[in-house]
């Protein structure tokens, strides 16, 4: 039996247009009205999170920037901050590189100055509530991620030297083509989602996951019904054990569907 429903969101929930789609809505009700639970599971914070899910967003848990957080019931079940020294690492790493570098914290997200330059596109669907700073290092708030945006792509090499100059003191990853991720070391949608699934007295088997990035490879390790979305890259799909229909042609909507329905097999 199905008792909990996670989802990712960019290339898997949502289109390339970055919406979030309007079924989702009374779907997730209907899902939650039979005893499933609904979860986003993304590298948002969790107040862009809860404005993603406005209708719904009393009645749903989270696993929020990449699982350095997990909500659960309105209360925090995981909270992994990336350490202090790491910060000021990161942010002086990025003065060396031609990035724009967000830090995602428990009240906001603090990033430079970001209006009209080439990163605002990138920034504004995914950090609703931020505060523009000179100097990063003065923020005093818990960091629970680095977000990185590299408009070359990571993999041409800001990446390697990231994972370079940190020498396994913290984790990173490629969130995305132009986003890399900095946290403390084992954080992972995966764990978070793990202490949902706990909290919850929700197993393994009783889960249906969604995911189509690297990032997601956890998070897709803790379902029995474990869905690599049709666009993902080729070297994504043995972490899964079934394929969904691409993020543009509706694939998560058309399984939660059959869910809520009560006709997935």
């Amino acid at each position: 039996m199905i008792k909990l429903v996670a989802t990712d969101l960019d290339g898997t929930l949502l289109g390339d247009d970055k919406v979030i789609p309007d079924e989702i809505f009374p779907l997730a009700e209907k899902l939650m009205q039979t005893g499933i639970l609904f979860v986003p599971a993304s590298g948002r914070s969790p107040y862009t999170l809860r404005e993603n899910f406005r209708p719904i967003a009393d009645s749903i848990d989270y696993v929020c920037d990449n699982g350095a957080v997990a909500l659960s019931g309105g209360k925090t079940v995981l909270s992994t901050p990336v350490p202090r020294e790491i910060v000021r690492d990161v942010l002086e790493f990025c003065r060396n590189e031609d990035v724009h570098v967000l830090l995602c914290g428990s009240q906001t997200t603090y990033l430079a100055p970001v209006e009209g330059t080439k990163y605002e596109p990138h920034v504004r669907p995914y950090y609703f509530r931020r505060v523009a700073f000179d100097e990063l290092i003065e923020i005093e708030d818990e960091v629970n991620k680095i977000a990185i945006c590299d408009m070359r792509n990571p993999r041409n090499g800001s990446f390697d030297r990231l994972v370079k100059m940190l020498d396994g003191r913290a984790d990173a990853t490629v969130s995305g083509d132009i986003w890399m991720d900095v946290m403390q070391c084992g954080v992972n949608k995966g764990k978070a989602l793990a202490a949902i699934q706990k909290a919850r007295g929700i197993t393994k088997a009783e889960t249906v996951v969604f995911g189509d990035y690297y990032n997601d490879i956890e998070l897709l390790g803790c379902a029995e019904y474990a869905y690599v979305m049709k666009n993902a890259n080729a070297d994504m799909f043995r972490y899964g054990n079934r394929i969904c229909d691409d993020n543009n042609s509706g694939g998560v909507i058309k399984v939660i569907r059959e869910i809520a329905e009560g006709t997935f097999k």
